[in-house]
């Protein structure tokens, strides 16, 4: 089995770094003119080492990375997705200013695994007591137990038991899984003749094709790959944990006035997400000082320099629940950022000063779509909590994010996350099966917030009918927005209430029970109004002369509603009583002449023509009668 791996190194400045990987992989890391004349590592340098043991092989790429304190920035960028470091440190120098500072930043970048070569072995007359002076130096850090490797790249000694060691190291570790999510921070930009655009980076979290699209965010400039290529062997797929380079050619290198591609962006699909300005993160300072760097607190509002990955940009920091965060200490804080970087959750991250002259704190990403508003309320705490105290979990995730939005769809429950789709489904069911979240085909939903929206639901219409007795139901609109349901759930709630048993009809929802009433005042008014009516049979006063307080409105459409009377038209109004009566009398009268106009049972009814026609049309649309040219006959 072959595993695909990354080494880096760090250390203090002329500590070996670059020779010691001359010396383990054949290869010279230093590229750059500049850094052969000055002897320093400036640039990143890169190398291929292949090792082996009775149960796989490890294909290593190397990434060899500055160790002078002017090019921390390049340091950094190399060091984001290392499988294992090689930590450098001279027998004869010891522990130095930038050994410190380098320590801090993979501390800060979640970086474990790590092998300490101590290098110059040869020039060093006592090796047992640099290791033992070492040791001492190391008490209370992460690699205070970390094994230390005495060689030389001069005489060679040590190396094949370095080789050793950083195989026993990867026997245990898994290697990068493939979670279809892939990126590639873009470390390198060149363009042989006739070729385009080439990039090169490590990619992480899924393999790539010829052929496939990519998108450089946080431009959102799609590319094809043409051909890839890995330590400058071509190949039809790269995986996850290779150093890869990939000929982009629909990708030009940026420019004055015409952006393309650079160091800082990152390569990746469609479907991985969206560029961020804004992280809510999970904020840590080591209490270990850096040598020569004074110890200080960072404040509130201050502008810092973010490393994520291979790019870098400038952010205002909020802090939470305080104005200084002091070295030893963490907290939740927000990043506004400068500029837009692709981010996912669970990332992490290194903060810088504003300057750039010293390395401040390190941070988990919590949130990589968060808002700005209400960053400093409990809520916004309680969430980001929750999600600091499990920041690999995807069902924490997918929980905390229910938690806050109340309703999400199942195909992007997460956005700007690590996990696998079928890792983000099984969690899904796992929620489902505890009971936290309830699923309805396409969404997910909170299932105490759903229980609660549906009890204020019924809450709301038992009030509503308190309320307006009159009134036959609560309009839906307005019961939704009582409760605050959001609209992709709206027809789901008062589906809910339908099983429960209340009535829904074309106008609203209503509980079983309810029966239209009125105020014993406004009731003794509908009276009157019936009695009047009553009295004037089919020659009625006008609705509007029955209407003169808000009360009479109130009673006349209560009466309307509960069938007592009938609008014929905007205008006339009558008792069910008059209707029923001028009802007998048509169909009599026509029954006796087999057909009759208008003018023939106005007479008859002994009414006028204003109140007749509205009558006569609603006999037709009752289906009593039905109109024939000028006559109207019996409908059959």
């Amino acid at each position: 089995m072959t595993h695909h791996l990354i080494l880096g190194t760090a250390g203090h400045i002329d500590h070996g770094k670059s020779s010691l990987i001359h010396c383990l992989t054949g290869s010279d890391p230093d590229r750059l003119p500049e850094e052969k004349a000055r002897g320093v590592t400036i640039e990143l340098g890169f190398a291929h080492l292949s090792l082996s043991d009775v149960s796989a092989t490890y294909e290593i790429g190397v990434v060899d990375v500055p160790g002078h304190a002017d090019f921390v920035n390049n340091m950094v960028a190399g060091v984001g997705a290392l499988d294992v470091a090689l930590f450098i440190i001279a027998a004869d120098d010891g522990w130095m200013p930038q050994s410190e500072e380098h320590l801090h930043i993979l501390n800060y970048l979640g970086i474990s695994n790590i092998i300490i070569a101590l290098t110059k072995s040869d020039l060093c007359e006592d090796v047992p007591f640099s290791i033992e002076m070492l040791r001492d130096e190391l008490q209370d850090t992460s690699i205070a137990e970390a094994p230390i490797i005495p060689v030389s790249s001069v005489t060679g000694d040590g190396i094949d038991e370095l080789k050793l060691t950083i195989s026993q190291h990867l026997q245990s570790y898994q290697g990068q899984q493939d979670h279809l999510k892939p990126r590639l921070a873009i470390d390198r930009i060149f363009s042989p003749k006739g070729t385009g655009t080439v990039v090169t980076g490590t990619l992480t979290g899924g393999s790539v094709r010829i052929g496939d699209s990519m998108i450089a965010q946080p431009l959102g400039t799609p590319a094809k790959i043409r051909y890839i290529q890995n330590h400058n062997q071509s190949l039809k797929q790269a995986l996850p944990g290779m150093r890869t380079a990939l000929n982009l050619p629909d990708l030009s290198i940026d420019a004055p006035g015409k952006p393309g591609a650079k160091r800082g962006l990152t390569l990746t699909t469609e479907d991985c997400g969206i560029p961020s300005n804004t992280l809510d993160i999970h904020l840590e300072r080591l209490a270990r000082p850096i040598p020569g760097i004074k110890p200080r607190a960072i404040k509130h509002m201050e502008t810092v320099v973010i490393h994520h990955g291979s790019a870098r940009c400038r952010a205002r920091i909020i802090l939470h629940d305080r104005k200084h965060l002091n070295p030893g200490e963490d907290c939740l804080a927000q990043l506004r950022m400068e500029n837009e970087l692709f981010v996912f959750s669970g990332d992490r991250i290194v903060l810088r000063d504003g300057s750039q002259q010293s390395t401040l704190a390190g941070a988990t990403v919590l949130d990589a779509q968060p808002t700005r508003q209400g960053f400093r309320t409990e809520a916004r705490a309680a969430f980001l909590r929750e999600r600091a105290s499990q920041p690999n979990n995807p069902a924490v995730y997918i929980r905390t994010s229910l938690v806050r939005d109340k309703v999400l769809n199942a195909a992007s429950v997460l956005g700007n996350h690590p996990f696998h789709p079928d890792t983000i489904q099984q969690s899904c069911e796992q929620l489902v099966a505890e009971g936290s979240i309830t699923r309805h085909q396409d969404l997910l939903i909170h299932s105490k917030w759903w229980k609660n929206q549906q009890g204020e639901a019924e809450k709301s219409i038992r009030n509503w009918h308190k309320q307006h007795p009159d009134l036959p139901c609560m309009p839906s609109d307005d019961l939704c927005k009582a409760v605050g349901t959001p609209a992709n759930v709206a027809d789901l709630l008062i589906t809910t209430l339908a099983k429960k048993g209340y009535q829904i009809t074309g106008q609203g929802i209503a509980h079983q029970n309810h029966r239209l009433t009125l105020p014993d005042d406004v009731k003794k008014i509908a009276d009157t109004i019936v009695a009047k009516l009553n009295l004037s049979g089919l020659n009625p006063p006008n609705k509007s002369d029955l209407i003169n307080t808000p009360a009479e409105d109130q009673a006349v459409k209560f009466l309307i509603r509960s069938g007592q009377i009938v609008e014929l038209d905007a205008k006339i109004v009558i008792t069910v009583s008059t209707l029923d009566a001028a009802t007998k009398k048509v169909k009599e009268f026509i029954s006796q002449h087999g057909k009759a106009t208008a003018s023939d049972l106005r007479q008859h009814l002994e009414s006028t023509r204003k109140i007749v026609m509205p009558l006569l049309e609603h006999l037709d649309t009752l289906g009593v009668t039905q109109r024939n040219d000028n006559f109207r006959t019996l409908k059959m």
